[in-house]
């Protein structure tokens, strides 16, 4: 059944969005944020609070990469929107996530996601 939210500035359902940084040592971290979408064709927005480690990271290196989560990853996904880095700086290792340099920006490529 459809359901009318009327106008709001968000999607439902929204896509959750996984951030990947580097930090300034090269540790590679990530964080679950599910505010975020297009901006314009190349751009896109991202909804982030200054505390987060992946923010600092941001700030830092300027540069990030996005993946979707997915079902299959579900718990992986959590586990990086729930722990900090700022406390947990191997957590990356602990959700089981992987990851390649990007070839584009300073940036890791979760390598469990499509």
């Amino acid at each position: 059944m459809r359901k009318n939210f009327g106008v709001k500035p968000w999607f439902y359902p929204l896509p959750v969005l996984i951030i990947g940084t580097y930090d300034k040592n090269g540790n590679p971290d990530a964080m679950n944020a599910a505010w975020g979408g297009l901006y314009e064709a190349s751009m896109v927005e991202l909804c982030l609070s200054a505390g987060h480690k992946t923010t600092q990271n941001i700030k830092d290196k300027g540069a990030f990469t996005v993946s979707f989560a997915d079902a299959a990853h579900v718990t992986a996904c959590d586990y990086v929107g729930t722990v900090s880095a700022n406390d947990t700086p191997d957590k990356m290792k602990k959700a089981g996530f992987t990851v390649t340099k990007s070839v584009f920006v300073d940036a890791p490529i979760i390598n469990e996601f499509p």
